[in-house]
């Protein structure tokens, strides 16, 4: 049976007291309604009120739908996502949806052929401070933000964009419009990115990499440490997904 979706307001109290109730599973729904007319965000629910059971929220990375969903029934929640793909969004881009394991077998269930991504264990960043003292470089390296002549170099080491044009443009997009962070070889000419990370428009960090003869030097924590004073330099708490972070330090 087709679940009834409604679109909502984004500052409705009782869709906040839903999602802190469930915290924190609803981290990236939470940072997104902060962000929600930045972003030209949508907020989908069941028609329960006040009593939703049901939050759904997509925007666009580049030309890319994100849909993170979330709700305490999962056959309902792949149910509304299912009508929300169906009927708000353009049917010829395929959206990248970040939930829950159970929820992807639910969808699978109902044979939709989407991305999937999973959060695994989520990290938030909690300190009220923005001034983050990152440990100093060790000798031979620098850091900056990536180099224009550097990104696709960056592109070809996320294993999920190598057979993917839409995913080669959607690292694109993060680096040309969210805040990232590489630290450099400076023994080589040019010096060359052997550390990095990129982030979203949720302020949520993905692909992070470290080359692996520059593997256990720290850089990757320097790295994160850089990009959390970034995001937090825009007035967006930083949200970290094991799943994203695709590296050793």
């Amino acid at each position: 049976m087709e679940e009834t979706v409604i679109e909502v307001d984004t500052s409705r109290r009782e869709l906040k007291d839903f999602l802190y109730k469930h915290w924190p599973e609803t981290i990236e729904i939470i940072h997104g309604l902060k962000l929600a007319k930045e972003l030209n965000a949508k907020v989908f629910t069941d028609s329960s009120w006040p009593d939703v059971k049901t939050v759904i929220y997509t925007y666009k990375e580049g030309e890319i739908p994100f849909i993170y969903p979330f709700g305490t029934d999962n056959s309902k929640t792949v149910a509304i996502v299912k009508s929300v793909i169906e009927s708000h969004l353009d049917k010829a881009q395929q959206p990248m949806i970040i939930g829950c394991e159970e929820v992807f077998q639910e969808l699978n269930k109902l044979g939709m052929n989407q991305k999937f991504s999973e959060p695994g264990i989520r990290y938030v960043y909690t300190q009220d401070n923005t001034k983050i003292n990152r440990p100093a470089l060790p000798e031979g390296y620098t850091i900056d933000s990536i180099h224009s002549s550097d990104v696709e170099y960056v592109v070809s080491k996320w294993n999920l964009a190598k057979n993917s044009l839409k995913f080669k443009q959607l690292i694109r997009h993060f680096i040309a419009h969210h805040p990232n962070a590489a630290i450099y070889d400076t023994s080589t000419e040019p010096p060359r990115p052997v550390s990095w990370s990129l982030s979203s428009g949720l302020g949520i960090h993905f692909h992070l990499f470290t080359d692996e003869e520059h593997r256990r030097k720290g850089l990757a924590f320097m790295v994160i440490t850089e990009m959390t004073q970034k995001i937090l330099a825009k007035g967006i708490t930083p949200a970290y997904h094991q799943g994203s972070l695709q590296s050793h330090q």
